[in-house]
């Protein structure tokens, strides 16, 4: 197995892992659900420290196989991002469930509970939006880099055409001044 195989592999565990747990968010409550929350988080943070080496492995493929390698990593991109969006979900499901509990049983606080959630509405869609940044940012680098080991090649490629074509076009000097010396000494004669 290869490298590149044993982390999407591990990605494959981590997903599931991250995909059964928000599927318990909304059945739990206190100390925890803060687990939970804590403990996909971490997941989360775990799957992007392992698409980043996957990138890095799909980048170093001949390429040949780097575009297929490339199709496959945006893919576990795409899925790490749909679930976070299902975990945001799941977090404000069990809000809204909150909320409606204390639309029927009567709030405890409630100024300070919607203030709050608010916040953290508006704190957790601005960190989606610097992740995305981010993502795009990293997307563009890992383009430009391979834009420019493209550009390396052709000109590597074209250097050594131009040796040869100079170390011909010196063969061809020598040639005629061979042959100049020839006509020389014809002409003596």
């Amino acid at each position: 197995m290869s490298l590149l195989e044993d982390y999407e592999h591990q990605f494959g565990v981590l997903t599931a892992d991250i995909t059964s747990k928000t599927h318990g968010i909304p059945n739990l409550s206190g100390q925890p659900r803060k687990n939970a929350i804590s403990d996909i988080d971490r997941l989360v943070e775990e799957a992007q420290d392992l698409l980043e080496q996957i990138d890095l492995e799909v980048r170093d493929l001949p390429s040949a196989a780097r575009q297929t390698g490339s199709v496959r990593a945006k893919s576990y991109h795409d899925e790490l991002r749909r679930l976070q969006k299902d975990f945001r979900r799941a977090q404000v499901a069990m809000a809204d469930a909150v909320h409606g509990r204390d639309e029927l049983l009567g709030p405890d606080d409630v100024p300070h509970s919607e203030d709050q959630r608010e916040r953290l509405l508006q704190n957790t869609e601005r960190m989606q939006k610097s992740s995305n940044r981010l993502e795009e940012g990293y997307r563009m680098t890992l383009e430009t880099e391979e834009i420019g080991r493209g550009i390396m090649d052709n000109l590597h490629r074209d250097r050594e055409t131009m040796t040869r074509a100079r170390d011909r076009l010196r063969g061809v000097d020598q040639d005629l001044g061979k042959s100049g010396r020839i006509l020389n000494g014809m002409k003596r004669f």
